[in-house]
């Protein structure tokens, strides 16, 4: 079961938003948020099964699964193709792009900042970058099931698609001379950020319009992927017209 998802804020949403296909709860565990989950499941007309301890310890390296997995729709990560999403053209769009970011805590903590910032949407290359795995289910805590995720074939044709539909991108870089904080946003904007070691590639920078970054006075140079996302994200909402 590669879609397995597992946590209760995870299969909550999950079970919420009806994006899966059977609720795994353990018998021998009981409390009254899983038996919320229980009812919203069997009103959905989902499957319940309930599995014994020895099940999640087979299924799972550790005891975060806290006794509750579901098994998720595939469909429900990428109903609308990304140009599909785009001829929506009444509303302002503000899209996330990871450059080959490949570790699913990072990947799962941005789906929670794309949530907590209502982005349009998550955009990363199929090659070289993770996708939503259990591990990214679980760190996002639900947002999976309502942030739009496009996984594309080429990123500079797909900024290309961006740029016709009229939006500005910008890159967080940590060479560039210009500050995020002496920038102004408006109209569709996306935002590129690089891969854990190797940052943005350069094919990637060059379709950019313009590359900022994070000023820094303390002795950290760099800055987690996921931090610096937070930080790039709060500052262009808020000064987003």
């Amino acid at each position: 079961m590669t879609n397995l998802i597992y946590g209760i804020h995870s299969v909550d949403s999950a079970v919420r938003s009806n994006h899966v296909d059977q609720l795994f709860v353990c018998q021998d565990r009981n409390s009254e948020k899983m038996g919320r989950i229980i009812e919203i499941a069997q009103k959905n007309k989902i499957p319940v099964s309930f599995m014994d301890v020895q099940w999640f310890k087979r299924s799972f390296s550790d005891n975060s699964h806290q006794f509750i997995a579901a098994s998720s729709k595939k469909e429900s990560f990428s109903k609308l193709s990304l140009e599909d999403f785009l001829a929506d053209a009444t509303k302002q769009h503000f899209f996330l792009i990871l450059d080959e970011v490949q570790d699913p805590h990072n990947l799962g903590a941005c789906f929670r900042i794309a949530s907590a910032f209502d982005l349009s949407g998550i955009i990363v290359p199929k090659n070289n970058s993770v996708g939503i795995t259990p591990v990214v289910s679980k760190v996002a805590s639900g947002a999976v099931n309502h942030i739009p995720f496009f996984s594309v074939t080429n990123l500079s044709r797909t900024i290309d698609l961006l740029k016709e539909h009229n939006f500005f991108i910008y890159a967080a870089d940590g060479y560039s001379e210009l500050s995020i904080y002496d920038q102004s946003f408006s109209g569709n904007v996306a935002l590129v950020m690089g891969s854990e070691g190797k940052g943005i590639r350069r094919l990637t920078k060059d379709k950019c319009d313009l590359t900022f970054s994070i000023p820094m006075s303390g002795s950290i140079e760099s800055l987690n992927v996921s931090v610096a996302t937070g930080i790039c994200v709060s500052e262009i909402r808020r000064n987003l017209k």
